[in-house]
């Protein structure tokens, strides 16, 4: 027996169609939990600032802050609030005095650098970079950084990188220089790259030159007495054997 064919109009069609539709997502919305959304804060923070007037130390307070903001999915006017749970000290006292003149997420961030670190002048930026040159005792990974780190407190753009390794591969010790020519760096990884090469040659060198001095002492024997640990002219027992038949 065939089944009975049901017309439909497209009115008709369309309607049942958008009837399914909203049925299945009231039924999905039903059988979902609701979502609680949390306000975020920096409660949880543990990045905090003291107030010292020290360039690294300000710069890695606020990129630590920033980030956790935006993680965190803080609001500017939220942020505002609860900045002064980062503070302690020095930074503490200032911010209740200044508080006032920040009205916006970005002005509270210009007042820590103006304050805790405001910008050098390109001069003394320079002298700082060339103030002092690479110890030996320094390794090349410590110096690169300490000076790159300088140089990114210039207005930006003022060196490309080719420039910047001008000016720090003069700063560099002996060791580096005589084994590494300029002409063949293009980048600081290239000359990183290089230096480590140097370092761990100069420390198998010097453990190969360490090494044979180390097995002389241990080895070394009384031809008297035969025992380790001193010479014929330290030995004791001889000495009182001369002296007896003196």
């Amino acid at each position: 027996m065939s089944q009975p064919v049901v017309q439909m109009t497209a009115e008709q069609l369309q309607s049942l169609i958008e009837s399914v539709r909203l049925a299945a997502v009231a039924g999905a919305s039903a059988a979902a939990p609701a979502a609680v959304h949390s306000k975020g804060s920096f409660t949880n923070c543990t990045s905090r600032f003291g107030g010292q007037r020290d360039h690294e130390a300000v710069e890695e307070f606020i990129t630590s802050i920033v980030t956790y903001k935006e993680i965190e999915s803080i609001s500017d006017e939220d942020a505002l609030k609860g900045l002064s749970l980062l503070f302690y000290g020095l930074a503490s006292t200032w911010w209740q005095g200044v508080r006032k003149e920040a009205k916006t997420w970005g002005d509270a961030i210009a007042l820590i650098r103006d304050h805790f670190s405001p910008t050098k002048p390109a001069y003394q930026i320079y002298l700082e970079i060339f103030e002092k040159k690479q110890d030996d005792h320094v390794p090349i990974d410590t110096f690169v950084c300490q000076k790159r780190a300088l140089l990114a407190q210039l207005p930006e753009g003022r060196h490309d990188e080719e420039t910047e390794l001008d000016l720090v591969y003069g700063l560099l010790n002996i060791k580096y220089r005589k084994n590494i020519l300029r002409q063949d760096l293009k980048t600081f990884r290239e000359l990183l790259e290089k230096g480590r090469i140097i370092e761990h040659n100069n420390l198998e060198s010097e453990a190969q030159q360490n090494g044979p001095l180390r097995g002389l002492k241990r080895t070394k024997r009384c031809t008297h007495c035969n025992f380790r640990g001193h010479t014929f002219e330290e030995c004791r027992k001889r000495r009182t054997a001369t002296e007896a038949n003196e």
